[in-house]
């Protein structure tokens, strides 16, 4: 088998490198070229390394070597391998047995005689703990994996109503039900059923509309590493970054679905004005009044709570009316604490607002929520910008905008009673 030199695997590792960065900044590079590019930094890694471990060996046998050939008699013969060499000395050492390739000295005897035979030399053992004594050939191991914590999984996209951009904003025309007539119902945008006799006039009733904007905002993440680090790392840099990035990115937009301010970022329910809030019993508390006034205003048809983890111990304390008081969260200690409350699925995340504060306990049906993408994720990297310096720039661009269906809570026709979709638990007294 013919043998390669780390040189000649450290030129392939580089050659598969460039051809995975060439797919990668392809623009017509299809997602199973990006697979196929991902396998070949795998292996390139895997080249790499090994033209390493080829260098630390070679620097190895000629340290040890040189530990255990003195200068008495400078012998000519040579040792396949590292291999071969070390069970030569195990057995000269501990089994009496010599090799004919290690030491060999010639003494004076009385008289002018020589004689020749084995020098005695000095027994060393082998220990990893000294580079010299065989430590330079124990290579330390390192996971390709960084850990870390994960987040749970998003909520809102995967219930939202998302609409593809093909222009930096669209106009979604939506019903206008933001009317307070008390004759009929606020539900039809105005329009009106009357009541005739046989051959009576008709009124006239038309349904209102109105115009939702969509614009898309941009959310970036950027930045740089040198490119020694992204050739020699050990876990993988170009996928940990692209994966940080994505998950940043997504994290961001969902912490702005639910509070951002509409102003130049989307609009989250928590500032909406189709959005109620119900004031809360107590300051700094949730009460199990509280979560039978959010109910009363809730209005939908898929809807899930989300809570900051922090109102967690007031929601486990929670409690019905005498006779059944722990019906609301777990009936005993025993079992698992459930993952519904009222019925409705519940998930603690850290986009809401702490225990106490507007938005502590969110009641949400997301599919009332319009998304808009105009570009998902991009991750793009250059070197251009920093050539002189080796640095290589990284950037990810997301272009979206989300906001409320509704510009206001819907209105019974008793003119007093309101109910939404978004509902959130406010201050005490609604401050």
């Amino acid at each position: 088998m013919e043998k390669i030199t780390k040189d000649e695997l450290f030129e392939q590792s580089q050659a598969l490198l460039g051809q995975a960065k060439d797919i990668a900044e392809g623009k017509e590079s299809t997602a199973e070229d990006m697979l196929r590019a991902e396998g070949m930094v795998a292996e390139s890694k895997k080249l790499r390394e090994r033209s390493k471990m080829m260098a630390e060996l070679e620097t190895a046998m000629a340290d040890v070597k040189a530990v255990v050939t003195p200068n008495v008699v400078k012998n000519t013969a040579k040792f396949a391998t590292l291999g071969s060499m070390l069970t030569a000395i195990h057995g000269a050492t501990f089994l009496g047995k010599r090799d004919p390739r290690l030491v060999y000295s010639t003494e004076s005897g009385a008289g002018g005689f020589h004689k020749t035979g084995w020098a005695e030399t000095e027994s060393k053992d082998l220990v990893e703990g000294t580079g010299a004594s065989g430590g330079f050939t124990v290579f330390p191991e390192y996971l390709t994996d960084v850990f870390r914590v994960d987040p749970l999984d998003l909520i809102v996209r995967s219930r939202a109503f998302v609409i593809p951009m093909r222009a930096r904003t669209i106009q979604v025309p939506v019903l206008n039900q933001t009317g307070v007539a008390t004759d009929r119902s606020n539900y039809y945008a105005g329009m009106k059923a009357s009541w005739v006799e046989e051959a009576g006039y008709k009124d006239e009733s038309e349904p209102a509309f109105r115009q939702m904007e969509l614009i898309a905002h941009k959310l970036v993440v950027y930045t740089e590493a040198s490119d020694e680090l992204l050739q020699d790392s050990a876990v993988g840099l170009e996928a940990l970054l692209s994966g940080l990035f994505r998950g940043t990115i997504l994290n961001e937009e969902e912490w702005t679905f639910v509070n951002g301010t509409g102003a130049g970022q989307p609009l989250g329910i928590i500032n909406a004005g189709a959005t109620i809030s119900v004031a809360r019993q107590a300051a700094g508390q949730i009460d199990i009044l509280d979560i039978f006034n959010m109910l009363a205003s809730f209005q939908g048809r898929n809807p899930v709570w989300i809570a900051h983890q922090s109102a967690l111990p007031q929601l486990l304390g929670l409690s019905g009316p005498a006779g059944s008081p722990s019906y609301v969260w777990i009936g005993n200690g025993r079992d698992q604490m459930p993952t519904t409350l009222m019925g409705y699925p519940i998930f603690f995340v850290e986009n809401c607002q702490p225990l106490g504060t507007k938005g502590d306990l969110i009641l949400a049906d997301w599919s009332k929520y319009y998304v808009g993408d105009r570009q998902m994720v991009t991750i793009d990297a250059s070197k251009h910008y920093r050539f002189r310096y080796d640095i290589t720039c990284w950037r990810a661009v997301h272009r979206v905008d989300g906001r409320p269906a509704m510009s206001a809570p819907i209105t019974y026709r008793d003119g007093v009673t309101q109910v939404s979709p978004f509902v959130v638990l406010d201050g005490v007294g609604g401050s």
